[in-house]
């Protein structure tokens, strides 16, 4: 795992550095800057290695000089058509897109043909940031998310989107807590739109592998609905429909 500082996104692309269930877009909270690949499948092994030889380590110099939380790149296992996904992680936004356009100059200065290689692998894409509101505080490891991550792209009404927050902070985000201190989970996250296409929130989870994500997804929700079913109810009328992804963790350590 390259540390910068959705992934993600997950991509993640997962949930760091903010207080456990805390609800609120203050100056700490986690901002996930995600670019959604459509690839040729064909060609997403040399992606894959692309990113790990050369996108990697020019991102992780901004993470060790404290630019950055994170950097992730994830894999597309099940879900929709993004097939790959791009994450830069950090806490200030104006500082984000500054090292985001230093990263992209070095990289077309240094290796503007792997650079090219990858447009042509991965030609088209979705930009999204993402600003967390309820997220897993950050364990105390260099790992960020783990092998296996779930992502709930939410499609809300924004009329109602606070209540949405504020339902899922009282009631569900506890409980995705709950499995992450009994060691279910490795991260969660809960993430506002920013910038970018459709989806309103982002919904996430990683673990060790997907099977185990399944269960946590069917326990919490199960849970979440005892307890108290009109605010379920109410959470699904606000955000009606999403698109859900299964990725797998493709940095290499």
């Amino acid at each position: 795992m390259q540390k910068l500082g959705f992934i993600f996104v997950v991509v993640t692309i997962v949930g760091v550095l903010a207080p456990a269930a805390a609800l609120a877009q203050d100056d700490d909270a986690p901002i996930v800057f995600g670019i959604y690949y459509r690839c040729n499948q064909a060609q997403e092994s040399r992606a894959d290695e692309i990113y790990n030889k050369f996108v990697a380590p020019v991102a992780q110099k901004h993470v060790d000089l404290g630019h950055l939380t994170a950097t992730l790149w994830l894999e597309h296992e099940q879900g929709g058509p993004w097939r790959r996904v791009w994450a830069i992680l950090g806490t200030d936004l104006e500082q984000m897109m500054d090292m985001r356009a230093a990263i992209t100059e070095e990289l077309g200065a240094n290796h503007a043909a792997e650079m090219t290689e990858l447009q042509e692998a991965c030609p088209t894409h979705d930009d999204y940031i993402w600003v967390g509101l309820a997220n897993s505080p950050q364990a105390d490891t260099d790992t960020i998310i783990g092998d296996a991550s779930m992502s709930a792209y939410h499609s809300c009404d924004m009329s109602r989107e606070a209540r949405a927050d504020e339902i899922f902070s009282k009631l569900i985000a506890p409980l995705y807590q709950k499995h992450m201190d009994m060691g279910h989970l490795a991260s969660w996250g809960y993430y506002s739109h920013r910038v970018g296409g459709i989806f309103r929130r982002l919904e996430t989870m990683s673990g060790a592998d997907h099977k185990t994500l399944l269960a946590m997804q069917n326990g919490i929700y199960q849970e979440a609905g005892e307890t108290d079913a009109l605010a379920m109810a109410e959470f699904r009328s606000i955000c009606s429909w999403h698109s859900d992804y299964m990725w797998l963790n493709g940095a290499q350590p």
